[in-house]
């Protein structure tokens, strides 16, 4: 009894205020309507503008595997205008440009492009052409500002919309030499992954950046790589040069590598080593 007289007063508010705002609704709906249309468009455009300037940062400070949706229809001006979507992910980015890796295929809706990145595709290996496209820093915000590139993402984690777009970079040992500078490491992981796909040019050019910076691992590729003539006509002074600077940091292949090419070689490992590498 004592809980029905505490509940009765509620319930009569609660009905009472059901009342009144059904009754506003009914009367001022359309004020009502236009005041939600506003604040919807509102938030769209403000989320539309933050997602733009967020691509356009991206594009200022380029970096490897960013990916970008790329309209060549925009580009190829020399002909009346089809959508021609492509994705495109950043393989090297250079003091002055960019080179990209593109799918081979070609899509005529964005939203297929999009599906594509969502559905892990960028992993497969028949993914990119072998043709690279690449642009002029300086170009790509007028590419994005004519819609040329449509869109740019960077990767969360190994994720863009969902959808796999890089391998997960593997932890590295506790008393790796290098731990204090990850970048070392990106570029020969890039290196790998170009020599992989048999792009030696572009392989020899990661393997030389991180090498150049230090990393041991780099070292040990750019020579070989240097000592076989892939990418680049064979030279075995420079091999010799990268692989001794890997074995005085411990590399154990480096070392190996060296004395494999001393003992075919014997005449010229005695010869001067030069101290820079063209």
């Amino acid at each position: 009894m004592a809980l029905t007289t505490w509940l009765s007063p509620i319930l009569q508010c609660l009905f009472s205020l059901h009342d009144i705002i059904e009754r506003i609704v009914v009367k001022h709906y359309r004020y009502l309507l236009l005041i939600v249309s506003i604040l919807g468009a509102g938030y769209m455009y403000v989320s539309h503008t933050q997602s733009i300037v967020l691509q356009q940062q991206l594009l200022q400070s380029p970096k490897i595997d960013d990916v970008y949706i790329v309209d060549l229809g925009r580009i190829q001006t020399e002909r009346q205008y089809q959508p021609q979507y492509r994705i495109a992910q950043v393989r090297q980015v250079g003091e002055n440009q960019v080179v990209l890796a593109q799918s081979d295929i070609t899509y005529r809706r964005k939203r297929d492009a999009i599906r594509a990145i969502k559905l892990d595709s960028l992993m497969l290996d028949s993914f990119f052409r072998s043709e690279r496209l690449t642009f002029e820093r300086t170009q790509l915000a007028p590419l994005f500002k004519i819609d040329a590139i449509d869109d740019a993402y960077r990767a969360k984690d190994i994720y863009v919309m969902g959808g796999i777009v890089k391998q997960r970079q593997k932890p590295l040992p506790i008393n790796h030499k290098i731990t204090s500078n990850l970048g070392l490491t990106v570029h020969n992981s890039e290196g790998i992954r170009l020599y992989q796909q048999k792009d030696f040019i572009l392989a020899l050019a990661a393997f030389n950046t991180a090498a150049e910076a230090g990393d041991a691992w780099a070292q040990y590729n750019l020579a070989g790589m240097l000592e076989l003539g892939e990418g680049t006509n064979i030279n075995l002074a420079q091999a010799h040069y990268w692989y001794q600077k890997a074995a005085i940091q411990g590399h154990q292949r480096a070392q190996h590598a060296l004395n494999l090419l001393c003992e075919s070689q014997p005449l010229y490992c005695k010869q001067h080593i030069p101290n820079d590498v063209n």
